[in-house]
């Protein structure tokens, strides 16, 4: 099967829908099929090149200009780019290629659909009005409805967050969960000799982008109240990003420099071993920009239980009690009283890693996510050639 990926953004522009578009190409190929990505070209800065070859997906990148931050515009795409292929494969948001290619094409159009439009709170650090902000996401849920009723099919990757979206939640939901490779962690887990006994019952984590969405002020605002039950724990903050000053703040204000330790962007190999380390990693990002969370997947690779924020889309990752669990999104007492009963029952958290590990080797294998893709490729290639046949 031919599949062309219509994408806004792509690599050397980084996100979770470059990853997994990345990602899914990769299993569509390994899986036999051929994948062509075509995304806009950004940032400009990075001089990509606007074609290439890598691991067997070609990439096509289209000369783009980038509006507001998050709004590629370009003038390069044709439909002509389109002919000779079975499938195409839309990622929103943006809309702009659905807005392109829906109802144009004798193709089947079939939609990712990644995350709700959310509007930034600030604009190159001057603060957004809230009004201006709800004005312009409810235009947009309407704009994205309209342009979601035009395609053949769509998926979302969890079901809460389809039942919960703006503009999901008007169509029937079928949900595709992300699918993660974990070979690679195994290769590196073996390659540092990581076993069991490295687990450290006292360590737990927050790995991300630290921005005020991913609450990583929160966990700190429970470290009081877990060490005052469990004085040896060691947090571990590894990532950089707007929030970092704050957080130090808070962790200076709660006089607990002793108990953090603090890391910045790491490389894979520091990346599994942090993983595999902890006890506990603890999710607490707080609205819907987090659709997913792959990084719990990260975690549950590398043996490690997971403590998320009960959000739409993140709480559909894990199972509830047996992986991991779920604590109300923003409460910091919240978050160390779940933290707390896995520091005090290790062994139950260390059996939550295993059962995690299983999830990701059964329901989140790449070649498990590839087949349900296909299905649904093949659903709507059967559903064009009834609609020819009548």
């Amino acid at each position: 099967m031919k599949i062309v990926m219509l994408s806004p953004f792509y690599y050397p522009h980084t996100g979770g829908t470059e990853k997994y578009v990345k990602d899914l190409s990769l299993a569509l190929t390994q899986a036999g099929h051929e994948v062509t990505i075509i995304a806009n070209n950004l940032p400009r800065q990075k001089n990509a090149p606007a074609e290439e070859t890598k691991d067997g997906v070609r990439i096509i990148r289209l000369p783009a200009i980038l509006l507001f931050s998050y709004l590629p515009v370009s003038w390069a795409f044709n439909l002509k780019m389109l002919e000779g292929y079975d499938i195409v494969h839309v990622h929103v948001p943006a809309f702009s290629f659905v807005r392109a290619v829906a109802k144009k094409i004798k193709q089947p159009v079939v939609v990712t659909y990644h995350c709700d439009i959310t509007v930034f709170e600030k604009y190159f650090g001057i603060p957004i009005p809230r009004w201006f902000t709800k004005t312009v996401e409810y235009f947009a849920d309407i704009y994205g409805r309209w342009a979601m009723s035009r395609v053949d099919a769509y998926y979302n990757t969890t079901e809460t967050y389809a039942k919960t979206s703006p503009i999901m939640k008007h169509f029937p939901v079928r949900a595709i969960p992300i699918g993660y490779f974990h070979e690679g962690v195994d290769g590196m887990q073996k390659k540092l000799g990581l076993t069991p006994d490295k687990k450290k019952k006292n360590q737990i984590l927050f790995l991300g982008r630290l921005a005020g969405n991913k609450g990583c002020h929160y966990l700190v605002e429970a470290m009081p109240m877990i060490l005052a039950k469990h004085p040896e724990t060691k947090l571990v903050i590894c990532g950089e990003g707007s929030e970092k000053n704050h957080i130090l703040s808070l962790i200076k204000k709660f006089k607990i420099e002793k108990s953090v330790e603090w890391y910045g962007v790491v490389d894979f190999a520091k990346l599994v071993e942090l993983f595999y380390t902890s006890l506990v990693y603890v999710f607490p990002s707080i609205d819907r920009l987090e659709a997913f969370g792959i990084v719990q997947l990260e975690a549950m690779s590398n043996y490690t239980a997971v403590a998320a924020s009960d959000i739409p889309g993140p709480n559909a990752v894990m199972e509830v009690g047996k992986s991991g669990v779920l604590y109300p999104k923003m409460d910091p007492p919240a978050i160390a009283e779940a933290v707390n009963d896995l520091l005090s029952n290790p062994e139950k958290a260390i059996e939550m890693g295993k059962a995690g590990r299983k999830l990701v080797e059964t329901k989140y294998d790449w070649k498990v996510i590839a087949r349900q893709v296909v299905d649904l490729y093949q659903e709507e290639l059967a559903k064009k050639k009834g609609a020819q046949a009548q």
